[in-house]
């Protein structure tokens, strides 16, 4: 099988993604939208994050939205990532808009009782990045909630559509990236943000965030 996946910055990439599809033979197929490439979605697509908001008005995010909108009504599995989710929310109907606060580092999410969750247990600590939300789509299931953020993750199409504003898919290496590049985001007046420091002794949920991930990707992909 062959994922496409849909990059917007150069320090948000497939991270653990990666290391999933290996251990299940899938083959990646990365498209640059930051570079004009042509949005190609093969067997399935996971659409990363990014520093931009759907609202940016970037020439590439109009052809993004257009082409994941007719992906998704044409039936294919996509999985959103924090700019992905929101993507996927604005393309589904909802509203898209800031929230007025920013949650960053390791926090936590709380499942709800779902056959796509089933085996993700009630909670876990997950990595965030983002100060956008959305609104849940007209149709669509919430999946996960926090203090901060109500909308955390949904699923659409008959759970064919999942959408996280978290990132299950962290790695040391990606949080490295991200603090290096996009530091200037801690810079923020909000109880939900951690400082780099803190971030950084919060690594050792990545083994556990990972792992539900690789349960979540299995049961997306394996969906008729």
């Amino acid at each position: 099988m062959t994922i496409s996946i849909w990059q917007h910055v150069d320090f948000e990439g497939p991270s653990a993604i990666g290391e999933w599809a290996k251990e299940r033979g899938h083959m990646l197929e990365i498209i640059r939208a930051d570079y004009d490439e042509p949005f190609v979605a093969r067997d399935a697509l996971v659409v990363l994050g990014g520093s931009m908001s759907v609202y940016d008005g970037l020439p590439f995010l109009s052809s993004e939205k257009a082409a994941l909108k007719n992906y998704i009504n044409r039936g294919g599995k996509v999985f959103g990532i924090c700019l992905g989710s929101q993507l996927i929310a604005d393309v589904l109907g909802a509203r898209v808009y800031p929230s007025g606060t920013r949650e960053a580092g390791w926090r936590g999410v709380n499942f709800a009782k779902h056959l796509l969750t089933q085996e993700l247990g009630d909670e876990a600590v997950v990595f965030h990045w983002h100060g956008d939300t959305f609104d849940l789509p007209a149709g669509a299931e919430l999946l996960a909630s926090n203090d901060a953020f109500k909308n955390q993750m949904f699923s659409a199409k008959g759970g064919k559509v999942i959408a996280t504003q978290f990132h299950f898919e962290t790695t040391r290496e990606s949080m490295e990236d991200l603090i290096e590049a996009d530091g200037g985001y801690l810079e923020h007046e909000s109880q939900f943000v951690q400082n780099a420091d803190t971030i950084r002794a919060g690594a050792k949920h990545i083994p556990r965030a990972n792992e539900l991930l690789f349960r979540l990707l299995d049961k997306w992909i394996n969906l008729a």
